[in-house]
């Protein structure tokens, strides 16, 4: 950081020193690019000569071209020039989207490279030059440099002015110095390429015209590395005496000198938006934006809680681009005895001892929250003596069934955690060994391949049964016997048909049903659909949302839409959607799904929606 003060008040000191033509033109330049359609670069080129109030509505989308790297790294360099998010600023997330072309070696297409320089550049600008992209690309364009020094556009392509510039631009920007023989050879291929007139040709193999977009390139370049282009001098000539001589009277440049001999030879003023941003002593990014962290907010029901009573903490951030608040899933949870981390719904819950506690939420990119005070009241105290004297101890209420949720995806001092979903009887207080079922020793991502790995109780599906009469009358009734209270709890006891599954897996059908349905079932219906999800039948009440959001899953898997006629597709969709359960299961071929959901999400399934995508995976029949 105080490199690039000193960089930045030393480069203003330059400019101070420069002769007059450094800006002689400017104004009248501005004038003519403001009449001309807008784009990306005369935004940064408006923003570049110091202009207010500089139209960005038609960067609100992007139309893709055959190079869509380049066009959002374009569209976020020229946002950040003109001070505004490029996170939320258009229709989608521009940096998310370009980061979605990183592909392990470089940005974007693996034949260019001047989609990585401007990737470089793009993350620069809103200050994330050290994320794994800017990296990446660092040294995919560090590879590629060419014997004479220089760099193309393409991967083993002649050498060329311009990206030249761009390339010692944008590695200047990751901290590689003015002095680096990188860089020392790069300026060497330009001084080679100037000619007697002061400026520089795109390419000698192309033609050896001075043109102003080369110029402009390479003066950008020269501002960056804090040197002055007046004293490129050639035969008494600099790039910024031939750039002046390029200007025509209605204030746009021309790239080549016009020839009276030769008034068809084609010409342009395309590039006066770089122009300008050379003779405003500006380099690339022209300019930087602080993408601002969105906010987390904690909150509980109520702010006093009796002993023994759950306490469900509330986690959420603020969305700028739909202006609601969302659940934050992984936020630390502070001032609690013990580590906890919000589920995928922004929760966590616990039974506290009696006490205050100042909670707050943390996660990295994310604002801390504000602090929110809770007590927990003391234990009721102990009766008075009896009549004779002795005195009658009361002792906790013990729960006698726990709800836990699935196991978090974070790991605390080598400890993996899950939170109490319910308890009964309600404020019970939890056995020790109940509390020591809340961890585990965390699970590497790599047992994901060992064989011997230990598997979740509720893992699922084969084939989708129909459901009979008879079948459905036994359904009803065992859906009864939970809300008539002849059965005490449905993952401790289990009925008929579901004491097959085990405790462990009857709790994986309940979270299944409340991943697809935003809510545990109460009544009647809701138990029945439990109970069919349990046996491998599709539920009578479907639910859209998890549907859309199963089709979402199947095409991040199988990289493609589902074809909802293909039985196999329909078979995953449903399985995803519901969680259904197997009639019988393979865990070799479960053990298989682990490992293909685990390559293609970087983590071990962890929620509800995770283990219905490994049961479609292993069961469903959809070849991969």
């Amino acid at each position: 950081m105080k490199t690039k003060i000193f960089l930045t008040a030393f480069l203003a000191l330059v400019a101070m020193c420069l002769p007059n033509f450094a800006s002689a033109g400017l104004p009248e330049a501005v004038n003519y690019l403001k009449s001309q359609p807008q784009d990306a670069w005369i935004t940064m080129a408006l923003a570049a000569a110091g202009e207010t109030n500089v139209l960005v509505d038609h960067l609100s989308s992007i139309t893709e071209s055959s190079y869509p790297t380049t066009d959002y790294a374009k569209a976020i360099l020229a946002l950040a020039a003109a001070g505004k998010n490029p996170t939320t600023f258009g229709e989608i997330d521009y940096v998310a989207k370009l980061k979605k072309y990183y592909n392990e070696d470089q940005m974007g297409d693996v034949v260019y490279l001047n989609d990585d320089i401007w990737s470089i550049l793009a993350l620069a600008s809103i200050h994330q030059i050290d994320s794994k992209e800017a990296v990446t690309a660092k040294e995919f364009l560090l590879k590629n440099q060419n014997g004479d020094g220089g760099w193309s556009y393409l991967v083993g392509g002649l050498s060329d002015s311009n990206d030249t510039a761009a390339a010692i631009m944008a590695l200047t920007e990751t901290g590689v110095s003015a002095s680096d023989p990188v860089i020392v050879k790069a300026l060497d291929y330009l001084r080679f390429l100037q000619n007697a007139d002061g400026g520089f040709p795109y390419n000698p193999a192309w033609g050896s015209d001075s043109d102003s977009s080369s110029d402009a390139w390479v003066i950008s370049a020269i501002y960056k590395l804090g040197q002055n282009p007046a004293e490129w001098d050639k035969s008494g000539n600099n790039p910024l005496t031939h750039l002046q001589s390029l200007q025509d009277e209605d204030g746009g440049f021309w790239w080549i000198k016009p020839d009276p001999a030769d008034p068809e030879k084609w010409n342009s003023k395309s590039d006066t938006s770089k122009v300008i941003i050379a003779l405003a002593g500006k380099s690339y990014p022209v300019d930087y934006y602080e993408i601002p962290k969105p906010a987390a907010k904690l909150t509980v029901d109520k702010n006093t809680f009796n002993f023994g009573e759950s306490v469900v903490i509330k986690v959420e951030y603020f969305n700028d681009n739909d202006q609601t608040w969302l659940p934050l899933a992984g936020a630390a949870v502070q001032g609690l005895p013990e580590n906890y981390t919000t589920n995928e719904a922004g929760q966590a819950s616990t039974t506290l001892p009696s006490g205050d506690y100042n909670l707050s939420a943390t996660k990295e990119g994310f604002v801390t929250s504000e602090q929110v005070k809770i007590s927990v009241l003391a234990p009721a105290p102990a009766p008075a003596p009896a009549p004779g004297g002795s005195i009658i101890f009361t002792t906790p209420t013990y729960c006698q069934s726990v709800e836990y949720d699935v196991w978090q995806n974070t790991c605390a001092d080598n400890w993996q955690y899950r939170n109490v979903l319910t308890v009964a009887p309600a404020n019970c207080t939890l056995t020790a060994e109940q509390e020591n079922q809340r961890k585990r020793t965390c699970v590497a991502l790599e047992e994901v391949n060992n064989e011997s790995a230990e598997l979740k109780p509720e893992v699922l599906g084969v084939k989708i049964a129909s459901s009979s009469a008879e079948q459905l009358d036994k359904v009803a009734a065992e859906a009864g016997s939970i809300i008539n209270g002849q059965m005490d709890n449905f993952i401790i006891t289990g009925t008929a048909s579901t004491v097959k599954l085990g405790a462990g897996e009857r709790a994986g059908v309940l979270n299944s049903y409340k991943s697809s349905f935003g809510k545990a079932p109460r009544t009647q219906a809701e138990w029945e659909d439990v109970i069919r999800i349990s046996n491998n039948q599709l539920p009578l009440v479907t639910n859209s949302a998890a549907g859309e959001k199963a089709k979402l899953e199947f095409k991040k898997v199988y990289q493609r839409e589902a074809e909802i006629e293909n039985f196999n597709d329909q078979t995953a969709i449903n399985l995803m959607a519901y969680g259904l359960r197997p009639d019988k299961r393979d865990l070799n071929l479960e053990r298989a799904g682990i490992r293909v959901f685990a390559g293609i999400y970087e983590h071990l399934p962890v929620s509800a929606l995770d283990w219905d995508t490994v049961r479609a995976i292993a069961y469903s029949g959809v070849g991969l």
